[in-house]
């Protein structure tokens, strides 16, 4: 059902110098800015009290803005990204984290393993949503807001090794590389080679580099510029990565496709190089 929103259905008894329709624009703002997950036509003009007609030419007018989006899965119109940054000039990881959570939600179900999303702030390579299989090891040091041994798994570096050298030569700049296992790299010409190896191929893996009898399969995430803006990746144990590793892959990388896809589409860009935020 829907849940009632803050936002106040237009005013049949309006001032003579206000237009209409931009206040019906903003209403549907409004009324989109509390339902992160879309509505339909129908709903919007139920809700708002708009006649149906009029509510479609409001809407798609919002969309050839760029200001909404119409989901191309679920068809239903939602907010794009272009009013945070508009007013922000950036748009917050909360923001991103709810967009691509079903995305990562999506991949644990048909990996059927833990699957993971991290985040690039800007400073930090953020562990920002997990969602558990039941059948897996839990990686009981991997929480929510965890930014630490990204050099040593595959979520971190499929962020790392997209970045442009200005951004990694900041991101490492008197940063530890501690070893976890044997297999963990910890020289930074090793580490800066491994990582050219991944762009090259478009995916990331750790071989029980930061956990023994652990593997992670990791892709990159770009903002509509293509911008290096988050990861996504599963965890499992080496012998069923061993037997079931590139049905896997395949799955993980088109995760990765599928949430550059919905950034592109929502229009984020250029999202948190924290270094430019003053610019």
């Amino acid at each position: 059902m829907l849940q009632q929103s803050t936002v106040t259905s237009p005013n049949n008894q309006a001032k003579k110098d206000l237009i209409g329709s931009v206040q019906r624009a903003l209403y549907i703002l409004e009324l989109l800015a509390n339902q992160p997950t879309g509505l339909n036509a129908k709903r919007v003009s139920q809700h708002l009290s708009i006649n149906l007609s009029t509510c479609y030419h409001l809407l798609n007018t919002l969309m050839a803005s760029g200001y909404i989006v119409k989901d191309p899965d679920t068809l239903l119109f939602r907010l794009s990204g272009k009013v945070g940054y508009t007013i922000l000039n950036h748009t917050s990881p909360a923001q991103l984290v709810q967009h691509l959570t079903p995305h990562v939600q999506a991949l644990q179900e048909t990996t059927h393993e833990t699957a993971y999303l991290s985040i690039w702030d800007g400073e930090e390579i953020i562990l920002s949503c997990i969602i558990e299989s039941p059948r897996s090891v839990r990686v009981k040091t991997l929480v929510i807001g965890y930014s630490e041994g990204n050099h040593a798994m595959a979520l971190g570096k499929a962020i790392l090794a997209y970045m442009d050298q200005e951004q990694l030569t900041h991101y490492l700049a008197g940063r530890e590389m501690p070893a976890f296992t044997p297999n963990t790299l910890t020289d930074l010409t090793a580490l800066n080679k491994h990582l050219l190896e991944i762009r090259q191929r478009g995916y990331a893996q750790d071989w029980e580099e930061y956990l023994p009898d652990v593997h992670c399969i990791g892709a990159p995430i770009f903002d509509a510029l293509g911008q290096i803006t988050a990861s996504i990746a599963i965890s499992l144990p080496a012998t069923r990565n061993q037997a079931n590793g590139q049905t896997l892959l395949h799955k993980v990388i088109q995760a990765g496709q599928a949430a550059t896809r919905l950034l592109r589409i929502l229009g984020y860009a250029g999202a948190f190089d924290a270094r430019r935020g003053d610019e």
